[in-house]
């Protein structure tokens, strides 16, 4: 079964989503760009025996939003769930979508059986000097309407260093970010923070948690890492050697192995 549709989560604002396979339920979020093709390496393997569902952010891919109010990602997962009937699932997250993830975990700690985090953000990090420089140099070149200038930055930053090495993953990565809105940018201050500290409240997270990085990742990254391994009470780490920051898309083999054996039979 393969099953696509819009489902409105408020007025204004439709989030696309995309099912396949029939089983647990497994959501998939992705990362800052917003749109769920950059799970097309893990894919085809996680919708075999599951119920998996990908979807776009909303206002990023094939998702609108015709609204300007605050929101939260959370808070749209939580309406896309209560509209496919899911009450409880395991949640797979990447890098901005890891955070989303973690947001979701400890605000609506009933919904998520298990947690798989890849190379994840944390919701009130202090970002280091070095990221807010190339951050805010992005986000002017976006607000100053130089979109293709902010999606180049973007893809020269020292996240993506280890994934242009590979001239096929470089090219994928190139054509995601062509189609970005560069809503991270434009957008960044409509996004509500979590009622409550999140930092704070790593100890309170009680799914079982997987988390896999990127030996090579930049260290902003590798610091939330090692902080969530020490605070998170039910949690394993792996480690990719020779990979950076996107290990669904540098290292699928892997990555798809360690969170099958991770979820186990389905």
């Amino acid at each position: 079964m393969r099953d696509r549709r819009l489902i409105t989560v408020e007025p204004g604002v439709r989030i696309a989503v995309e099912i396949a396979g029939e089983g647990p339920p497994l959501i998939l979020i992705p990362g800052a760009g917003g749109i769920r093709a950059t799970w097309d390496a893990l894919w085809p393997r996680l919708a075999t025996g599951r119920r998996c569902v990908r979807y776009d952010l909303r206002g990023c891919g094939e998702s609108e939003d015709s609204t300007t109010a605050g929101f939260r990602h959370a808070d749209d997962l939580v309406s896309v769930l209560d509209e496919l009937g899911i009450d409880r699932a395991d949640i797979i997250g990447v890098s901005m979508g890891g955070r989303i993830a973690i947001d979701l975990a400890l605000d609506h700690p009933g919904r998520v059986g298990r947690l798989v985090l890849l190379s994840p953000g944390l919701a009130d990090w202090d970002w280091s000097p070095a990221w807010q420089r190339r951050w805010e140099e992005i986000a002017r070149a976006a607000r100053s309407g130089e979109l293709d200038r902010a999606r180049h930055l973007w893809f020269l930053h020292p996240l993506f260093a280890t994934a242009r090495r590979d001239p096929g993953l470089a090219q994928t990565l190139r054509n995601s970010i062509a189609v970005d809105n560069c809503g991270s940018w434009l957008e960044a201050d409509r996004e509500r923070p979590p009622p409550n500290a999140h930092m704070e409240r790593l100890t309170e997270l009680r799914a079982a948690t997987l988390l896999i990085t990127g030996c090579d990742d930049i260290e902003d990254f590798r610091v939330i890492a090692a902080i969530l391994e020490a605070a998170v009470p039910d949690i394993v780490r792996r480690d990719l050697p020779r990979t950076g920051h996107l290990v669904h898309q540098e290292r699928p083999r892997e990555t798809g192995d360690a969170v099958s054996a991770f979820l186990g039979p389905a």
